[in-house]
C-alpha cells in the first residue's frame, strides 16, 4: 500500500461541498497483483479519462483538476504487469500508468475503469497476453511524448553491473538517472577528431551503478558508452566507430532518465534492415539542419546508389506542408503507395511497391511540437520502400491519397479531442483506432447515488494535547529514509528499515498537519530518492524545517543494542527538542543527541534532524517498530518537539 498525502476529513466535508473547483489530491492507490486491479482515492471528486498506448503497452489514466505533491512515483508491478508510475504530465493533472511487460497487451475494450464512489476508482485489465509478432520494435512514445525504454536480455546474458540503467530504444539511447536536471542545462559537445561526442548534464544525478563505467553498445554506431567519476553534474561520452552524425539529448520526465537521440537518418539498402534503422525523432533540441543532406551521408547511402535499379521509381523527398496539413512523399515518377494504421505498434504503414530511395533522399526536419513523433524509412526489399509515420499528441491520420502521378499525401489532421488526452475525451468514447498514439478505453461512472468514501486508514491518529502554530504559516519536510531498491537495514524477522520509517513518517505528517503545519514528503511510498534529491526538494520548497525518520542496526550478532538516538549538524535546538519528547514519554532507553555530518544535516538549508528510532536489530527495539501503537506514539512525540521548536522561532 503506498499513501500519499491529503487532508484532514474535516476540511474535507467543505471542500467537497463549497469548493468544488478547486484542485484536489490524490491520496491514496493499491496495486493487487493477482487480481491485476489498482485501486484509487482522491480527496474530492474527480472524472478519470484512459487510453491505451502501445509497444510496449500502457494503461494511462488521467485525472483531469487532480495534483500530486511530491516526486514522482515508480513501483514495480507483479505478474505481467512491470510497473506503476504516478506523476504530473501538467500542473492541473495527476497521471497513472500501469505499463505491461514488453511483448505483452490487453484488449482495451476489456479493460475496466470504474467509479465505486466519486472519490474511489478501480481499474481492471484482463489477464495480459503475448502481442503478435510485429516487424517494427520500436517503442511508442511515452505519456510525456518522450520515448520509452525497452531492453532485449536473456537468461544467458544478464545485465552486467549498471547495464540494466543503459537501454537501447527503437530510435537512439536512453539512460536512467536518480535525478534529471533542467533542458536547458545539457551541453552537447562532439569531438570528430576523436569519433566521440560529450554530454553534460548540469543538474542531473547519476545512480551510483554507473559512475566511472564504460558500458557496450553496439548499435547507431555507438561501440561504448562511458560515464564520468562525479555523480554530481554527470558528463556522459559516447565513443562513435566513425565520426558519425549529431546527437541531441532532452531529460524525459515520466521515464526518469535522459534520451540521447542521433540526428542523422540512416537508409537499409538490404531486406532486413536493422532494427530502429532511418529513425527521425523529434527532439526537445532540434537541430537547424536537415539530418540527411546530401553533403553528410553515410555509408548505406553508397549502398543504396549502388543498388540503384533505373526500372524503380526513386523517392527523392518526404515533406512536411507548411500548414502541418499533409505529409507529402515525392518520386522522380509515378509511385504506388498502400496505407494502413497498426493498432498494436500505434504506427501508420506506408508501403511504396516498385521503388527505391535516391540517393539525394531528402527527409523532413521534425520539429518538437509538429505533427509528427517520429518517421521512419527504410527500403523494406530490393524494390519496395517502407514509411512508418507515428503523429504527435493531438494529431492524427486522414485519408493517403494521390496528388499528382509522382505525389502521395497523407492527412495530418489536428484532433481537438486529442489535442489534451489528458482531459477532454468523453468517458464513454469508444477505442478510436484511427489515431496513432492512443485508443481510448471507456470509463463508467459512479453510481448517481453513490457518495465521496475515502480508504479506512484514512482516518487521522488522535492529536492529544499538541501544541498549535498558526495555520499554513510553517512547511517542515518530512523525510521516510531509503525506499525502493534501498531497504535501509535489515534486523529481527525481515523488518525493513524503509517500512517502519515510512509508517511513523505518515503518522508525523497527519499530527503537523492537524496543528497547522504544511508537511512535504520526500518520498510517499516504496520507492528510491537520492540523497540529494531529498535535499534539493527542501531547499527548494523553502521548507522551514527538516526531519529525517530512520531506524538504527548494529547486527544481527549485537541484539542487546536498543535505544533512541538523534543527531544535527550545526543547530541542536530542533534535535533537542525531539529528544526530550521522545524520552520523556515513550519506554525506550536513551542514546543521547549526538553530532554528525550526515549528507541531508549538511546540505539542508534549513534547521535539520535527523531521528534514530531505534534498532531494527535490537531484540526490544524490534518489536516496538512494527507495532502501530509504538509507531503512533512515536510520531506524536516528535510532532510535540517540531511544534514546540517552532512556536520559539
Amino acid at each position: 500500500m503506498s499513501r500519499l498525502p491529503g487532508f484532514a476529513l474535516t476540511f474535507l466535508s467543505v471542500l467537497l461541498t463549497s469548493l468544488p473547483a478547486m484542485a484536489g489530491q490524490l491520496v491514496n492507490w493499491n496495486f493487487n497483483a493477482s487480481q491485476n486491479r489498482l485501486t484509487f482515492y482522491t480527496d474530492s471528486r474527480v472524472q478519470p479519462t484512459a487510453q491505451l498506448i502501445p509497444n510496449p503497452t500502457r494503461i494511462v489514466v488521467d485525472l483531469p483538476g487532480t495534483t500530486l505533491r511530491g516526486p514522482t512515483v515508480r513501483q514495480a508491478g507483479g505478474g505481467r504487469v512491470r510497473e506503476i508510475r504516478i506523476g504530473e504530465p501538467d500542473s492541473f493533472t495527476t497521471r497513472v500508468v500501469i505499463e505491461l511487460d514488453a511483448g505483452y497487451t490487453v484488449d482495451p475494450q476489456q479493460v475496466k475503469v470504474r467509479g465505486i464512489t466519486p472519490t474511489q476508482w478501480v481499474v481492471e485489465l484482463p489477464t495480459p497476453e503475448l502481442a503478435p509478432a510485429s516487424n517494427n520494435n520500436a517503442p511508442g512514445p511515452n505519456p510525456d511524448g518522450s520515448s520509452l525504454p525497452t531492453q532485449n536480455l536473456s537468461a544467458a546474458n544478464p545485465p552486467s553491473t549498471g547495464q540494466q540503467y543503459l537501454q537501447v530504444t527503437g530510435n537512439g539511447l536512453f539512460v536512467r538517472l536518480d535525478k534529471n536536471g533542467d533542458n536547458s542545462g545539457i551541453r552537447i559537445q562532439p569531438n570528430a577528431r576523436q569519433s566521440t561526442v560529450n554530454f553534460e548534464l548540469n543538474g542531473a544525478v547519476l545512480p551510483e551503478s554507473l559512475v566511472g563505467q564504460s558500458l557496450p553498445v553496439g548499435q547507431y554506431g555507438v561501440e561504448e558508452i562511458k560515464f564520468s567519476d562525479n555523480p554530481n553534474n554527470p558528463r556522459l561520452s559516447l565513443a562513435l566507430a566513425d565520426s558519425g552524425g549529431g546527437w541531441n539529448a532532452y531529460y524525459s520526465r515520466v521515464g526518469g532518465g535522459v534520451v540521447l537521440l542521433p540526428k542523422q537518418i540512416s537508409r537499409s539498402g538490404g531486406a532486413n534492415p536493422a532494427p530502429g534503422s532511418a529513425a527521425v525523432p523529434v527532439s526537445n533540441n532540434t537541430s537547424n539542419s536537415s539530418p540527411s543532406s546530401s553533403g553528410n551521408r553515410s555509408p548505406n547511402d553508397r549502398l543504396v546508389s549502388q543498388a540503384s535499379n533505373r526500372n524503380l521509381a526513386n523517392i527523392t523527398a518526404i515533406e512536411v506542408t507548411r500548414d502541418d496539413s499533409q505529409l507529402i512523399i515525392r518520386g522522380d515518377r509515378q509511385i504506388n503507395a498502400r496505407g494502413n494504421f497498426n493498432r498494436l505498434t500505434g504506427n501508420y504503414e506506408i508501403r511504396l511497391d516498385r521503388a527505391q530511395l535516391s540517393p539525394q533522399f531528402q527527409s523532413p526536419e521534425l520539429a518538437t511540437g509538429g505533427p509528427l513523433y517520429q518517421l521512419n524509412i527504410s527500403q523494406e526489399t530490393n524494390d519496395s520502400v517502407l514509411i512508418l509515420v507515428r503523429p504527435n499528441t493531438g494529431r492524427r491520420f486522414g485519408r493517403l491519397f494521390r496528388s499528382g502521378g509522382s505525389l502521395y499525401a497523407l492527412e495530418l489532421i489536428s484532433d481537438t479531442t486529442a489535442s489534451r488526452p489528458t482531459g477532454n475525451l468523453p468517458a464513454n468514447n469508444p477505442p478510436r483506432g484511427n489515431s496513432g498514439d492512443q485508443i481510448s478505453i471507456a470509463v463508467q461512472p459512479p453510481p448517481a447515488n453513490a457518495t465521496p468514501s475515502f480508504p479506512p486508514e484514512w482516518s487521522n491518529p488522535p492529536a492529544g494535547n499538541l501544541p498549535s502554530v498558526p495555520r499554513g504559516g510553517r512547511l517542515v519536510v518530512v523525510d521516510p529514509g531509503h525506499g525502493g531498491k534501498d531497504p535501509g537495514a535489515i534486523g529481527i524477522r525481515g523488518v525493513q528499515e524503509k517500512d517502519v520509517v515510512l509508517a511513523v513518517s505518515q503518522y508525523l505528517q497527519r499530527y503537523l498537519e492537524q496543528q497547522g503545519v504544511r508537511v512535504l514528503m520526500t518520498r510517499t511510498g516504496d520507492y528510491f530518492i537520492s540523497l540529494q534529491g531529498r535535499t534539493d526538494m527542501a531547499n527548494r520548497a523553502g521548507a522551514d524545517l527538516f526531519v529525517s525518520i530512520h531506524a538504527n542496526s548494529m547486527g544481527m550478532g549485537r541484539p542487546d543494542v536498543n535505544g533512541f538516538e538523534i543527531y544535527y549538524h550545526g543547530n541542536a535546538g530542533l534535535s533537542q527538542a525531539i529528544h526530550r519528547n521522545v524520552v520523556n514519554s515513550l519506554n525506550v532507553r536513551d542514546r543521547r543527541v549526538r553530532q554528525a555530518r550526515f549528507y541531508v544535516l549538511r546540505n539542508s538549508r534549513m534547521p535539520s534532524t535527523l531521528v534514530e528510532m531505534g534498532f531494527v536489530t535490537g531484540n526490544e527495539d524490534n518489536y516496538k517498530l512494527t507495532d502501530p501503537n509504538f509507531q503512533q506514539q512515536m510520531a506524536q512525540a516528535i510532532a510535540r518537539g517540531v511544534l514546540e521548536y517552532l512556536q520559539q522561532r
